[in-house]
């Protein structure tokens, strides 16, 4: 090989490198960015079900399924434990079903209410007693057609 053809081949390898190292910057600073906020489609849950069950969100902390998984500190780990497994036994119950959307989480003193869009248009409001270890009490279950 010349010195010109290994010149070539070096030059096309630095520039290959310079474009995934880029590539790899912007997909984790966006991928960063986009884990800090949320989607539209939650957002509009939860703006859904304030209006349709009237919640007063001055009295609520209003969490997102990735706030629970997540760092947040808006409520503490055992809250947040807590509120998964009410979640679960509404999986367990069967009152969720393929297709429901992500549920948005209202958490006010020891209850926790969690609100799921279903596929067929409605969404229910069920609110958990998180106060006692174990497993949570359900306190009430509303269902309405949203508007």
């Amino acid at each position: 090989m010349n010195k010109k053809s290994i010149l070539k081949w070096f030059t096309i390898g630095v520039m290959g490198v310079g474009v995934l190292t880029l590539t790899v910057l912007f997909a984790n600073s966006n991928n960063a960015y986009s884990a800090a906020n949320h989607s539209e489609r939650e957002i509009t849950l939860k703006d859904s079900a304030i209006k349709n069950f009237n919640i007063d969100t001055t009295k609520v902390k209003q969490l997102y399924r990735k706030d629970l998984h997540g760092n947040s500190t808006a409520v503490s780990q055992e809250m947040k434990t807590k509120a998964l497994v009410a979640f679960s036994e509404l999986i367990k119950n069967g009152d969720t079903k393929i297709g429901d959307y992500t549920p948005i989480y209202f958490f006010e003193g020891n209850n926790v209410s969690i609100a799921i869009k279903h596929a067929d248009g409605s969404m229910t409001l069920t609110k958990f007693d998180i106060s006692e270890d174990g497993i949570p009490i359900k306190i009430d279950a509303q269902s309405k057609e949203v508007k």
